[in-house]
């Protein structure tokens, strides 16, 4: 047998790695998209590439939505019988289409950066309500043939009738001229497309409102197992650390034996700095039962995904208590019951009126609690001819959309120094020296002011306006509960004081502040929500 050198190895693969490279997509024109994409990335590397548009059974059929349409991989199926024939090299899919095993001889070799991952809602301008969730009219019609966002929308907005829908991006937008209120995309699509909406109204669901797909919003290189080359060149496009992320995604996705058309989201976000992953998901029989969301966080990818499926499948009924007082229209009491918890709901505090001068001055205004929006509006202060409104968290801009508010800044997450931070570069790019109004309680914390005041006291005027003042209850009775929600410092505090929690008992926490006062009466054993709303509470609640 000849033995061929190094020299003669290294000559051979170069001329087998110039080898022209046939890319098999489908023909939309997002799809298109991603292909020429690809194309050009390899073209950079110095390879020559062609297109070969296949036609899929997903594309063939578009009176049924997927749910309606039999077997998995209905926009993949015909490409990888190419793949494996050798009539193409390379596939490029949309990740989310992909079901979650390859067939035999195949495999994703690697993947793309991460465009924007989730859900888009594009409005008719006659149906749009601020006031009201996901800014819809009552009633508004829906266009969406996917079953996970049927379940999520249906959940927090059971009055709103959904429709299916089928065509290419373009062909959807259009159609809500006369027959939808509203149609649901996939944000990437729309930003990769850069369509002209016009005069319709764009809203970027957030992770409380939508979870998206798995993988959503990621390229997908699908390669013959034995084709060295073609992977080798892939690992020169490939994103490993968005390959991190949705490895936890797609492993959730596949443990609940999930695919294009059923009701399961599973996003994930890594951080390299920390190796810290987070992760919601959320999971129902059909799109018309409501489904369980969960929210988890660790350091440790297999971790993660063991105690997500955990709560995931956790049938058994718990007791759940809340320090607020609910109403069963509530989305808590609602997703607990569903879930057939017993929901045991009271504020341990009381909250009373303080007289303020009406006459409010200022550019901004930050309201920290629903309770801080509810005691300055009902005293019908005099407002300015024209100012902003700032909310912390989405339950405060939800209590501000119900009386004719719109937050031209929502703090997200937990961190108030960092929602402090985010907020004054807002308030200094609109204008330097502006003075913002915090409507709150007496001896509140005041944890977003004392940042303002430490870091950008010379950019941004602070002004306490005190409208309510708060005292604990003594009198009050909580069975034991399996889980404990915590929705303020003093709701613990007033909790600890009459009863222990015992290791057992699962405690979450509504933000740091929240966290930081359970910490110092000893309970670190707590569970941080995502968010301060109460689909973030309820995320958090297995």
């Amino acid at each position: 047998m000849l033995k061929l050198g190094r020299f003669a190895h290294t000559f051979i693969s170069s001329i087998t790695m110039k080898k022209k490279i046939v890319i098999g997509t489908r023909g939309s024109k997002l799809a298109l998209w991603q292909a020429y994409f690809t194309q050009n990335q390899l073209q950079q590397l110095g390879h020559e590439v062609e297109l070969k548009i296949i036609k899929t059974k997903g594309d063939k059929i578009q009176h049924l939505s997927f749910d309606k349409i039999e077997g998995k991989g209905f926009f993949t199926k015909e490409i990888e019988a190419e793949l494996l024939a050798g009539s193409i090299d390379l596939a490029v899919h949309s990740y989310k289409d992909l079901p979650t095993e390859n067939p035999e001889g195949l495999i994703i070799t690697a993947n793309s950066y991460r465009a924007n991952p989730f859900d888009c809602l594009v409005i008719h301008p006659d149906a749009f309500r601020s006031s009201l969730p996901f800014h819809l009219k009552k009633n508004a019609i829906v266009g969406t043939s996917s079953a996970r966002r049927k379940a999520q929308l249906s959940a927090q907005r059971p009055d709103l009738q959904i429709r299916d829908i089928r065509g290419n991006v373009p062909t959807r937008i259009h159609k809500i001229e006369g027959e939808y209120d509203a149609i649901v995309l996939a944000a990437a699509g729309l930003e990769r497309l850069k369509l002209d909406l016009g005069k319709y109204r764009k809203i970027i669901f957030s992770t409380q409102q939508m979870i998206p797909a798995a993988s959503q919003g990621v390229l997908a290189f699908q390669t013959r197992e034995s084709d060295a080359t073609i992977r080798a060149i892939l690992q020169h496009i490939h994103d490993p650390h968005v390959e991190k992320a949705i490895a936890v995604e797609r492993s959730i996705l596949n443990q609940l034996g999930g695919g294009c058309h059923q009701p399961i989201g599973v996003y994930c976000e890594y951080s390299s700095e920390d190796n810290h992953y987070k992760s919601w998901a959320t999971a129902a029989k059909n799109w018309n039962d409501f489904p369980k969301r969960i929210f988890i966080e660790g350091k440790k990818q297999v971790e993660v995904i063991a105690q997500a499926m955990k709560a995931l499948k956790d049938k058994n009924a718990k007791k759940v208590f809340i320090s607020r007082d609910l109403t069963k229209e509530s989305y808590f009491y609602k997703a607990m019951t569903n879930y057939g918890y017993e929901v045991h709901d009271k504020s341990l505090i009381s909250f009373d009126w303080l007289d303020f001068d009406t006459d409010v001055d200022g550019d901004w205004l930050f309201f920290s609690s629903r309770n801080g929006v509810r005691f300055f509006f009902e005293q019908n202060p005099m407002l300015p001819e024209r100012f902003r409104v700032a909310a912390l968290g989405e339950g405060t801009a939800k209590e501000l959309r119900e009386r004719g508010f719109e937050s031209s800044f929502i703090g997200e997450g937990g961190d108030t120094a960092h929602i402090a931070e985010e907020f004054a570069k807002r308030v200094i790019e609109v204008d330097v020296g502006s003075k913002v109004v915090f409507p709150m309680a007496k001896k509140s914390l005041r944890g977003v002011q004392k940042v303002l005041e430490r870091k950008f006291k010379n950019d941004i005027e602070i002004c306490d306006l005190v409208v309510y003042s708060n005292r604990v209850k003594s009198n009050f009775k909580i069975p034991t509960c399996d889980i404990l929600v915590f929705t303020s410092p003093k709701n613990a505090q007033t909790y600890c004081k009459k009863y222990t929690i015992e290791a057992h008992q699962v405690i979450v926490a509504i933000g740091k502040t929240t966290g930081k006062a359970l910490e110092e009466l000893g309970y670190k054993h707590y569970r941080l929500a995502s968010n301060p709303d109460e689909v973030s509470l309820a995320d958090s609640c297995w």
